[in-house]
């Protein structure tokens, strides 16, 4: 009969051993994965604002940025309702807590009060299913003044991982500038127009 002997020290030892190179395998991996994960939903985030943003122009023939109630006013910015206030180093973002939230603009369902309809007509009803911040807590940011000049970039924007704005208001392109000094830019956005 074969005594309780247990297990070796050395037997111990390479299990731990095997154990830890397989989590420091596995863990980058999966930490990588969530990662990835949160750009892929602000991308669709971006995308979906987009299209919202196009609807709202095609049935209405005009901007999501006039202010209700007086047409001849219009907005900054538009903001998703809920979330921070991106980091803005360069100051060419107009982000002011004036500026009206998507929800509102775009007839989010239970938003409380919709908006007046006088400068908007033929409004189909709700474009925006839901108003959420980006998958970092940052607010998705809008550029509407830029809808008035024709030369000038629309972005639908995520301040990205950083939650520093990268992108130059006016840019052609995501991520010309660079926030934090020695990062390459991350910010997550669709153009518009």
């Amino acid at each position: 009969m074969r005594g309780n002997r247990g297990f070796t020290l050395i037997e111990v030892i390479v299990v731990a051993a095997v154990i830890a190179i397989l989590a420091g395998i596995l863990v980058p991996m999966i930490f990588n994965q969530v990662d990835n994960a949160k750009i892929s939903r602000a991308q669709g985030d971006c995308k979906t604002l987009a299209t919202d943003i196009m609807l709202f122009r095609k049935d209405t023939g005009k901007w999501p940025y006039y202010r209700p109630g007086n047409c001849a006013q219009t907005y900054l910015s538009l903001q998703s309702g809920s979330g921070n206030d991106p980091i803005n180093t360069a100051g060419d973002w107009q982000i002011s807590a004036n500026d009206i939230a998507l929800g509102i603009m775009l007839n989010l369902p239970g938003v409380n009060p919709p908006i007046v309809q006088s400068c908007y007509n033929d409004k189909a009803g709700a474009y925006l299913a839901e108003d959420n911040p980006d998958p970092w807590g940052n607010k998705y940011i809008v550029n509407a003044a830029d809808f008035a000049v024709d030369a000038n970039p629309v972005w639908v924007i995520s301040a990205g991982p950083n939650g520093c704005l990268d992108t130059s208001v006016n840019s052609q392109t995501l991520n010309d500038g660079q926030c934090i000094a020695g990062q390459p830019g991350d910010d997550i956005g669709v153009r518009i127009k």
